[in-house]
Formats: structure tokens, C-alpha cells, sequence
């Protein structure tokens, strides 16, 4: 195995995860950037837990939550930073890529997602001897607010009793909230545009039967126009008179649409943070939108 030298000047920043990547050894590696960057994983046991105390033996590779174990992130680099925000954006960009790699290479790790800055766990950079520590809590914090509790508990009992189901393009929505938190944002974008085509779709046969246009008819349009092929267009002939959506609210939907036949069709990897966040709030707004005549 090839030995990592560390410069003395370098900064260093260290971390924890919230699981542990229980494929990767201890050795460093260099990540070939313009900064000299290393990164090493260590796994650091967690004893006891409420799973394996009483097994000898046993190592769990499946371990979501870091029950078993978790890792801790030691990353050296010639890279100099303003401020703690700066180094966080950083040495997640090289952990989230090296998470990437390594689901890839270890097929039993497909349930490790990316994370987000409150993800760590005490952050600590040190450059030129001076050391500063940043504390997060992984997985985020959320105040308990009693009357919300209530609001949300009263809900879902309602919810039960009367065995509502909850709507597809609500679930892929949330989907697409999840993604957008956990970083993925090709993804996010992907969920929330057929969240947004399920109800285009609903919307196009409602208006075609009420027009006493055949369900046969409604389902060849949807496959001949296509579902966002002109969304305006669509909106217009279907609603006569009535008041159409914010020319911006159709305009950023096209553009997300687009985005997400080059991520389909042309095999589009890159996705911005902005680009994701578009892509559910003008879904949503147009969803809102359609709703109200279905």
C-alpha cells in the first residue's frame, strides 16, 4: 500500500460522519486536485448499542444510522479558507464524492446518501497552528413545538379514520423535497417533474371530459402532444377564458422540463442547487394551479 506523506502547513479539517464506511481501510487517499487534498476514513466502534452488545463477531454493513459504528473524516489540504462556512462547503464536496465512489464500488452500501452540512458531526479546522471548532448535531435539529405536535398527531389520526390515501404526485413531491436535503439534486429535479406530468395528465382527461372528448381520444393527445410538450398552449385550449398561470411560473417549468429530457435523453449529470429548487417550487405552484379544476 502506498505511503501519504502530509505537509506540516497544510490545513487540516476533521470530522464524523453519521454511518460508518466499513469497506474502506485506513489508508489515505489523494484526490489529485490543484490543492494536494488527502482524505482518510477511520471507523470508530460504537459500544455498546442496542443491536449487536451480546454478538462477538459481527460487523454490520448495513449499519443506516451508525448504530454499529461511524466514521471519522480527517481531510488535509493546501487550500486556505475565509471563514468555517467555506471549509464545510469544501470537505463535503470531497466526502459526498468519495460516498459516490465508494456505493458505487460496494454494492451492499446503496442505502448511504449524501450528505448536508448539519450532517457532521464537530467540525474541526486547523491552519497555521491556530485551531477553530464548529458543532453541528447529524441529522439536524428540529424545536418541539407542543400545539404543532398536536396539529400533526390530530391529523394523521383523521387521516386513518378515514382511510385517505395519500396522492402520488404528493409522495414524489416530498420525494423531490427529500433529494433536494439530501443533495441529489438530478434527482429531485426527476421526481418533481412527473409529479408535475401525473397531474398535467389528470388535468387533460378531466377537461376532455368535460368537453365530451372520448378517454381514448384524451389518452392519444396525451401520447401525441405529450404531457409538457407546450404546457401554455395545452392551458390555453383547455381553459378558454379562464385566467392562466404567471407567464414565469410556465416558463420555469419549461425550463426544468428541458433540464430533465437532458438528464433522460442525453445523459446530463450536473444539476445546480438552484436548478432543483425551481424545479419543485414552480411544479408546486403550477400543480396548485391545476388542481383547482380536477
Amino acid at each position: 500500500m502506498k505511503k501519504t506523506s502530509v505537509k506540516i502547513d497544510q490545513t487540516q479539517i476533521k470530522t464524523s460522519l453519521p454511518y460508518c464506511l466499513y469497506r474502506i481501510d485506513n489508508r489515505s487517499f489523494e484526490l489529485g486536485d490543484e490543492y494536494n487534498s488527502i482524505i482518510k476514513f477511520t471507523k470508530v466502534e460504537t459500544i455498546p448499542n442496542r443491536r449487536t452488545q451480546f454478538s462477538k463477531n459481527i460487523e454490520v454493513v448495513r449499519d443506516r444510522w451508525g448504530i454499529d459504528a461511524h466514521s471519522d473524516v480527517e481531510i488535509h489540504t493546501d487550500k486556505t479558507f475565509d471563514d468555517n462556512d467555506e471549509a464545510e462547503v469544501f470537505a463535503l464536496k470531497l466526502i459526498n464524492d468519495l460516498i459516490k465512489r465508494y456505493r458505487y464500488y460496494d454494492k451492499d452500501a446503496v442505502h448511504l446518501v449524501s450528505l448536508t452540512r448539519e450532517d457532521l458531526f464537530g467540525l474541526n479546522i486547523f491552519s497555521n497552528g491556530h485551531g477553530v471548532m464548529s458543532i453541528s448535531f447529524a441529522g439536524g435539529m428540529t424545536v418541539v413545538l407542543p400545539q404543532r405536535n398536536l396539529e400533526i398527531s390530530d391529523k394523521i389520526q383523521q387521516s386513518i379514520a378515514k382511510k385517505e390515501t395519500i396522492p402520488l404526485w404528493e409522495e414524489l413531491s416530498l420525494n423531490s423535497r427529500q433529494y433536494l436535503y439530501q443533495v441529489e439534486y438530478r434527482h429531485s429535479i426527476l421526481e418533481s417533474i412527473i409529479a408535475l406530468e401525473l397531474v398535467i395528465s389528470e388535468f387533460i382527461r378531466k377537461k376532455c371530459h368535460d368537453k365530451g372528448v372520448s378517454t381514448a381520444e384524451a389518452k392519444n393527445y396525451i401520447k401525441d402532444i405529450g404531457l409538457t410538450g407546450n404546457i401554455k398552449v395545452t392551458l390555453k385550449l383547455l381553459l378558454e377564458n379562464n385566467e392562466l398561470p404567471d407567464q414565469k411560473v410556465i416558463e420555469k417549468c419549461k425550463a426544468s422540463i428541458t433540464i430533465r429530457n437532458k438528464i433522460v435523453h442525453e445523459g446530463r449529470k450536473e444539476v445546480s442547487e438552484i436548478e432543483a429548487q425551481d424545479s419543485l417550487k414552480y411544479a408546486r405552484i403550477l400543480i396548485q394551479f391545476l388542481l383547482k379544476y380536477l
